[in-house]
């Protein structure tokens, strides 16, 4: 991550100087300036059709975080290895369906990504790739939230918890990137969904594992730079 500065300063050129294979550029960047900027964020806002797509953009992930976070953080399951499994269990069942939805919707509506098919809200097609747009943006964000969690179970340390979250942070945009390669491979679209869907099916069974095994009652008084809470509330109890 640190290179990435150096990576952009020197090697990426501006928008401006690209060029097709024909010599034509991409598009005209004149200085717009911070004020017409500002005009242009505010046609963006004004534009009902980003106003009525950003409900369902949001909804998934909304759902998704509070759902989620409901479940990891519940007291009614005392147990936080059994909360940890439980809920690794459910984000497996979703993203077992998200995928299934996808492979049919495909076999369904076969598409080529040289000549992507052209449909419209309309159309028959796009009610199924809505819905499922829905269900990955839910799928994204569980299951990040999932693992962010199990690993913040390892510690207390806050200095730790920082190192631990920008390995994480790193580690998912890998993920993201091996994912694209995929596509900028050209494979047909099944063979990506298999290899996403593999990628993700052993992260859920490596989970379950470091949920039932590592994930403990509390951390507490086993970590000397950490103050423990003097309410009862703040410890639960073993598992």
């Amino acid at each position: 991550m640190a290179s990435a500065f150096f990576v952009a300063l020197f090697t990426i050129i501006a928008p401006s100087e690209v060029r097709r294979r024909d010599g034509t550029p991409l598009a005209h960047y004149p200085h717009d300036g911070l004020w017409q900027e500002l005009k242009n964020q505010r046609r963006l806002l004004q534009d009902w059709r980003l106003l009525a797509l950003g409900v369902p953009m949001l909804a998934s992930e909304i759902v998704g975080a509070i759902w989620i976070g409901l479940m990891l953080d519940s007291w009614k399951i005392a147990s936080r290895r059994t909360r940890g499994v439980v809920t690794v269990a459910t984000v497996a069942l979703v993203v077992i369906a998200g995928w299934v939805g996808l492979t049919v919707w495909l076999y369904r509506n076969p598409m080529d990504l040289l000549n992507p098919p052209l449909f419209d809200w309309t159309d028959g097609p796009f009610g199924g790739f809505f819905v499922l747009n829905l269900i990955f943006g839910m799928i994204m964000v569980i299951y990040q939230v999932t693992v962010q969690w199990i690993i913040s179970t390892f510690t207390n340390d806050p200095e730790q918890l920082a190192r631990l979250a920008g390995l994480v942070k790193g580690v998912l945009a890998g993920g993201v990137a091996a994912a694209f390669g995929t596509e900028a491979a050209g494979l047909p679209q099944l063979s990506v969904i298999a290899y996403n869907f593999s990628v993700q099916a052993i992260g859920l069974v490596l989970m379950a594992v470091v949920a039932w095994n590592c994930v403990t009652a509390t951390n507490y008084d086993k970590e000397e730079r950490v103050v423990p809470p003097t309410n009862e509330r703040g410890l639960e109890k073993d598992d």
